[in-house]
């Protein structure tokens, strides 16, 4: 009998513990501590990407994950959007509004078929990376189809011809279409994979009678359709992506609700992979079987969800907050920094009044320290637990002040003056390099005042281009993110980034928010909890320096917190919600990746 050493060069090793690294795939080894043998297999999964600008449905996609075109969808819209693999830009107009529409092809040479103008139209659009222009139409006008292929070899299959469902497949040259083929069941709202000569289409809505959507599925050799296997799960309104009629994706779609199924063709069957972390119908869909992308939809409302679809070995172990100790007195508006085994919580707001308090963290549990020398409410700090500085914030008396107070670990002691008291400010930073940047003066108006500090004295610098208060600051003095806050007048989602010289606009947070708490860098960043506006959140987004897209919650609602930390360990303390105060922290750890281990067995 061959053995595996023959076949593959490698003795089978016994070894006490899993390998750890890239090298295990493919392997076969003993686990002499589990007594099985184990192997490292590939799996899929979901990662959130950026959102897009325009939340919508009935889109269509070209492309691949990291370039990928959204375009059309809503009411009838001409909006066309690009991703790099991080954001969407705006790009050039459709020449056509449409909704209910497809597309194939990539982001610099993409073609839009079909949709519903109103009424269904048979336009064809071709993309050349910055605008459009009249393509070839299609012989049959119809929306609700599905597409693939590229620009020059581009396919359509199914619709509604309004009225009437249809099996009619096209073929595209690069200037005109042909009729080829029909489907064997005429369908709408169907999905769609691959190139004009290896194609798949599948599920759709194929009846106005019950069940309204099918797991049919037929495959295109470049002539005519032969059956295939069916759909795990009925549905319509599904999205495709895939390179050919044996390596395609089908994610999304409608049954009696939303669903995020995912499932893979391997051209004689489809399996199931892992869910999409939203479910939703009328989505659009590009990419591979390996490399996918899916954005926009409709849950209760348009989304501008957007979601990557990778494989690889390794496999994500979401991020998740877990309860930390409690700390020893319940205040708000207090200051965090630190890290998350090694932090320093002081000042804030008890029922008694404006604290001086001030307590150290280990990681496990909190230890009462010496007391700030002055009590301090809604002021900001920077810094580590041997090396801090607070500044800023409301005195008992009320108003802001320009105190600064720094901390080496043990006592806390005087530092020179912000050159501009306020409180509800926001800072980051360390004790020998900190930010201080917004809050308020007396008069409750938001400040766009920045300044330095570099261990005796604040400087001045730049202006942020919003005014405000009540926001939240992360990163270095030389490379911070400030987001939220309260101009005044209103809540605000603006996030702007500081390069040690001026501030720039970002991409704006996904929701308007006050007294919120942040952790990290600008480049691995999060914010969690806050006020946002009808309630106070438990919700957490991280930032990667481009876009922000939403990980683990938090046990614990609230506002009026500050956290310390890392982008992937950080710290939430004390704060409370809308009335009251908690003496909670909570610990966060970002997402991880682990090696996808299989236990071999007999069957």
């Amino acid at each position: 009998m061959t053995t595996y050493k023959e076949l593959f060069g490698k003795q089978i090793q016994k070894l006490s513990s899993d390998p750890t690294d890239a090298q295990a795939e493919g392997q076969v080894w003993y686990n002499t501590t589990d007594d099985v043998f184990k192997t490292v297999l590939s799996t899929g999964a979901w990662a959130s990407g950026g959102n897009l600008s325009t939340a919508r449905k009935g889109l269509g996609g070209a492309g691949i994950q990291t370039a990928a075109l959204a375009f059309g969808g809503n009411g009838g819209t001409t909006a066309t959007e690009e991703y790099g693999g991080a954001s969407w830009t705006s790009g050039g107009n459709l020449s056509t509004a449409r909704i209910s529409t497809t597309g194939a092809g990539t982001q610099t040479a993409g073609i839009a078929m079909g949709g519903n103008a109103p009424p269904v139209t048979n336009a064809t659009e071709e993309y050349n990376g910055s605008s459009w222009t009249g393509g070839g139409n299609m012989t049959t006008s119809r929306g609700y189809l599905a597409g693939c292929g590229t620009q020059t070899a581009g396919l359509v299959i199914g619709g509604d011809e309004a009225p009437g469902l249809t099996g009619k497949t096209e073929e595209y040259n690069g200037s005109s279409w042909s009729e080829q083929n029909d489907m064997s069941v005429a369908r709408s709202q169907l999905g769609a994979a691959g190139i004009q000569t290896s194609a798949l289409g599948f599920g759709g809505y194929n009846s106005p009678s019950s069940p309204k959507f099918t797991t049919a599925t037929e495959e295109y050799g470049g002539s005519s359709w032969t059956t295939g296997g069916v759909l795990g799960t009925a549905r319509y309104r599904v999205a495709g992506s895939g390179s050919s009629n044996t390596a395609a994706l089908g994610f999304g779609g409608y049954t009696n609700t939303q669903v995020a199924n995912t499932e893979g063709y391997d051209g004689s069957s489809w399996s199931a992979r892992a869910n999409l972390g939203t479910a939703r119908e009328r989505l659009a869909g590009c990419g591979t079987q390996t490399t996918a992308l899916a954005f926009g939809g409709f849950t209760t409302g348009n989304v501008a969800t957007t979601e990557e679809f990778t494989t690889s070995i390794f496999s994500p172990i979401a991020a998740t907050w877990a309860a930390g100790g409690v700390l020893n007195s319940g205040q708000r508006n207090g200051v965090t920094f630190g890290i998350q085994t090694s932090a320093v919580f002081a000042g804030g707001h008890t029922p008694g009044g404006i604290s001086n308090n001030s307590e150290t963290y280990n990681g496990t549990s909190w230890t009462e320290g010496n007391n700030l020398g002055s009590p301090a409410d809604n002021a900001a700090s920077a810094g580590t637990e041997t090396a801090g500085v607070a500044f800023g914030g409301s005195p008992p008396a009320g108003g802001g002040n320009n105190d600064t107070q720094e901390y080496d670990g043990t006592n806390w002691s005087e530092g020179n003056n912000l050159n501009t008291g306020r409180y509800a400010i926001g800072g980051t930073g360390t004790q020998s390099a900190a930010l201080a940047s917004g809050g308020s003066p007396p008069g409750n108006t938001g400040s766009n005042l920045s300044e330095e500090y570099n261990g005796t004295d604040w400087s001045i610098g730049n202006t942020m281009g919003t005014g405000r208060y009540k926001l939240t600051i992360f990163g270095t003095q030389t490379a911070a993110v400030a987001a939220g806050g309260d101009t005044g007048p209103a809540n605000v989602n603006n996030v702007e980034e500081y390069n040690g010289t001026s501030w720039t606009s970002a991409t704006v947070y996904p929701s308007t928010l006050v007294f919120a708490a942040s952790a990290g860098s600008q480049t691995d960043g999060l914010v969690f909890l806050g006020d946002l506006g009808p309630a106070y959140g438990n919700t957490t987004n991280t930032y990667n320096g481009t876009s922000w897209a939403t990980s683990a919650t938090l046990a614990n609602a609230g506002g009026n917190t500050e956290g310390c930390g890392t982008g992937a360990l950080a710290l939430a303390a004390s704060g409370g919600p809308a009335a009251g105060r908690t003496n909670n922290a909570e610990e966060f750890t970002g997402e991880i990746e682990a090696l996808g281990y299989k236990t071999l067995t007999s069957s």
